[in-house]
């Protein structure tokens, strides 16, 4: 059974997601939810404190969903592990609801690197960032930190020319390059332990 807090967490991060996060009232998520503002403050302090909540739960819900499709899509290959992260932004930039990246979004809204909502936002980015040296470093890269940096590069790119521009290609785009960048340090990597 959903729990009232829940569902105010779900209804904000749909709301967040289509309108923006300064767009959107508290109340009118309460409303969608059907409780009042007291009920409201009993679960969040502030909207702020919401916020918070779903970038935080988001994060956790997408960072399992992610490494759980790499490790499907990439069996038990390293290497394919890793570029199977590129064909993930594939099937999202084709979805008619793609807004950009969640949190993205919110550090456009929130740009002031002491604000705790820039703060958890960029979290998401730190948390994707190690799941990737992860995969770079079973994959053998000979230098898994930069091409973690490399990739990463590549990614937040790619969603920003799909969301920015509407280039419906640049998941295509940012799979070759990264097949290329994973070649060219996991290949090394490959070399130098013969």
């Amino acid at each position: 059974m959903t729990t009232t807090r829940e569902k105010l967490l779900d209804v904000a991060a749909d709301l967040f997601y289509t309108q923006g996060f300064q767009s959107v009232g508290i109340d009118q998520i309460y409303g969608q939810v059907g409780i009042t503002k007291t009920a409201f403050y009993k679960h969040f302090e502030s909207k702020d404190d919401l916020i918070i909540a779903v970038l935080n739960r988001r994060d956790q819900r997408e960072l399992e969903e992610w490494g759980n499709y790499i490790r499907i899509r990439g069996r038990d290959d390293s290497r394919r592990q890793l570029s199977a992260f590129f064909e993930l932004l594939e099937e999202w930039f084709s979805k008619p609801d793609f807004r950009g990246c969640f949190f993205l979004n919110a550090l456009t809204e929130f740009p002031n690197e002491n604000d705790p909502i820039n703060r958890a936002a960029c979290a998401h980015g730190e948390h994707l960032a190690s799941m990737m040296l992860r995969f770079a470093a079973a994959a053998g890269a000979d230098d898994p930190a930069a091409l973690t940096q490399q990739l990463m590069l590549l990614i937040t790119g790619a969603i920003s020319s799909r969301h920015r521009t509407g280039d419906l290609g640049a998941a295509k785009t940012a799979t070759r390059v990264a097949h290329v960048l994973i070649e060219t340090h996991c290949g090394r990597a490959a070399l130098t332990a013969r």
